[in-house]
């Protein structure tokens, strides 16, 4: 099983994402890739990292699991969870540990 890492996703920063979603799928832009140091390289198995993605105000989704496809390597089953919204976008983030 392929963990996925910050590199997975650089490509896709500025990018539209398709989310499935019932009824219809959206699409959300993946906004940033924050890579975060290693706390000790003997128990890190990965470079922990977290994804940020905005929707338009309108478009609101739960905290949960969601299927993305970004193309390449997808879909990808990743959870997230809604921080404080702008004035015309709602924001999400994605932790990898």
């Amino acid at each position: 099983m392929h963990l996925l890492c910050p590199e997975d996703f650089d490509a896709w920063v500025g990018r539209q994402v398709r989310v499935e979603t019932v009824p219809q799928p959206i699409e959300v832009t993946l906004q940033r890739v924050a890579r975060a140091p290693r706390l000790a390289p003997e128990i890190d198995f990965r470079e922990p990292f977290s994804l940020f993605f905005e929707s338009p105000r309108d478009v609101m989704l739960l905290d949960g699991t969601y299927r993305f496809d970004c193309g390449q390597g997808g879909p990808h089953d990743i959870y997230i969870t809604q921080l404080h919204p702008t004035a015309t976008h709602r924001v999400y983030q994605a932790v990898f540990n």
